[in-house]
């Protein structure tokens, strides 16, 4: 039976507070490796895996839970191995390294099949960023299980800033051939709460209050907090992203998609992810001005209208 959900009028509260409904659990993925999920049951309407992006962790979309419960969609959030309240890979907690990300896509197929069990009805997707990106790679190689997908902000290539994507594929290339592997990235290092003003928050949101969110989540819960990537998580990446850039890789995909995107997008490259959306048969693209990266944390005038979009793509499943 599921449990009743009762709507939260409180603004601060949806956003600082996961509904009572969500239940939380660890579940096991290839090696025993716990990764921490949070499982919303439906309420008369489909069900969504809501894929994170990089140094993510549930309850930045606490607010995106209270949408959907109150909608009466159910929703699957997981924090990705290494990040959250998974177990970690790097060398200390705070270093964001990849794991790989073939074994990333290995638990995404286990966390779509544990999903998939436990609804009635098609599954449906939605996928941010790094979440995106690895959605992507599950569909171009032949992936199933999923009736619809949007992909928000889908991390198809990299700014690299200040160097740009050329002169950081280089850079990251010596820091391998030098063992630095495991080492933060230049500038990188522990996280730090973020401040109002600064470039990462312009370049994420222009929503100050959704911006502080995510400090006093981690000033709440410290294990929460994940600090920059690691030059082999850099090289992982560029080595993905060359993956799905491949011919035929876009044009394999089946699955009905609609692509989310922010044009001034300073952390993912919005016209590389444009010019993917154009390679695969059918996709829709819809773009939001004046938009952060992280679309679904963004001011009401921006957040509204995207999640209505999103929904508006997913119901459309039936």
């Amino acid at each position: 039976m599921v449990a009743e959900h009762v709507p939260e009028p409180d603004g601060w509260l949806r956003r600082h507070r996961l509904p009572d409904a969500a239940e939380q659990s660890f579940v096991p993925m290839a090696g025993g490796w716990p990764v921490r999920t949070v499982h919303l049951p439906a309420r008369g309407k489909g069900h969504i895996l809501f894929l994170t992006g990089r140094a993510d962790f549930v309850e930045k979309y606490a607010e995106l839970l209270h949408d959907l419960a109150d909608a009466g969609w159910g929703a699957t959030m997981f924090d990705w191995r290494g990040q959250g309240l998974s177990r970690r890979v790097g060398k200390t907690p705070q270093h964001g390294a990849s794991p790989g990300f073939g074994l990333w896509l290995r638990d995404l197929e286990a966390m779509l099949a544990w999903t998939a069990e436990r609804i009635d009805g098609p599954l449906l997707t939605m996928a941010h960023s790094m979440g995106g990106h690895l959605l992507l790679r599950h569909l171009a190689g032949g992936g199933g299980g999923i009736a619809r997908a949007v992909l928000l902000a889908p991390m198809l290539g990299l700014r690299t800033q200040p160097l740009g994507a050329w002169a950081g594929r280089k850079l990251t290339g010596l820091q391998m051939a030098l063992g630095k592997r495991d080492d933060f990235v230049w500038g990188g290092g522990p996280w730090t709460p973020g401040q109002p003003g600064e470039q990462r928050q312009k370049w994420l949101t222009s929503d100050i209050e959704r911006f502080r969110d995510e400090s006093w989540w981690i000033g709440n819960y410290p294990a929460l907090a994940l600090g920059s990537v690691t030059w082999g998580w850099l090289n992982d990446a560029f080595a993905s992203i060359d993956l799905l850039g491949a011919p035929g890789a876009a044009e394999a995909i089946t699955t009905p998609l609609m692509f989310q995107i922010a044009p001034q997008d300073g952390l993912v490259d919005s016209a590389a992810a444009k010019a993917f959306a154009a390679r695969v048969p059918g996709a829709r693209v819809a773009e939001y001005a004046d938009a952060g990266h992280e679309l679904l944390r963004e001011a009401d005038a921006i957040r509204n209208l995207v999640l209505a979009d999103a929904l508006a793509f997913l119901d459309a499943a039936g």
